[in-house]
């Protein structure tokens, strides 16, 4: 990882959603932010070769969740979120390539699909869900896992 690199919390890059939401008057759920959120860790480590965000992710009923974010963002159950509480110590800058993945690829490509449609997508055959909750309903899924499926999606070698 070069220092260029930007990891951060899954908190801060569900508070950069929440802000590309509200700029389109579009609503939000708990379920949509968490798929988002994952999506984008997913098209960062195939892009940039590293994590977006540092939190383990897990193999739960509905698709991944970021355990750390649902326990923030659980209270809003299916209503919109209104807030992304975090300590804003980390953040995104609006120039590294990260921001530009999550806006420009992942926002702009998923932002028209329902919770119940990007949990879809999260548990097709082959995704990293897929196979952690087979194996361990649950389970961590593992970042390199989450690495190698998008690199695949994507068709990088």
């Amino acid at each position: 990882m070069s220092n260029q690199d930007k990891i951060v919390s899954a908190h801060a890059v569900a508070s950069v959603f929440l802000d590309l939401a509200r700029k389109e008057d579009k609503p939000l759920t708990h379920m949509q932010m968490q798929k988002l959120v994952y999506i984008a860790h997913g098209y960062v480590w195939a892009l940039l070769n590293h994590p977006l965000y540092y939190n383990t992710t897990y193999a739960w009923k509905y698709g991944p969740v970021i355990g750390e974010l649902y326990e923030t963002l659980r209270h809003f159950g299916r209503k919109a979120i209104s807030s992304v509480p975090y300590d804003g110590d980390d953040f995104l800058p609006d120039d590294c390539l990260e921001m530009r993945v999550v806006k420009d690829i992942v926002w702009q490509g998923y932002k028209e699909l329902s919770g119940g449609q990007l949990s879809n997508l999260t548990h097709q055959a082959g995704t990293p869900w897929h196979e952690t909750w087979h194996q361990e309903p649950a389970g961590v899924i593992t970042d390199e896992a989450v690495k190698n499926y998008y690199r695949e999606v994507l068709e990088i070698e």
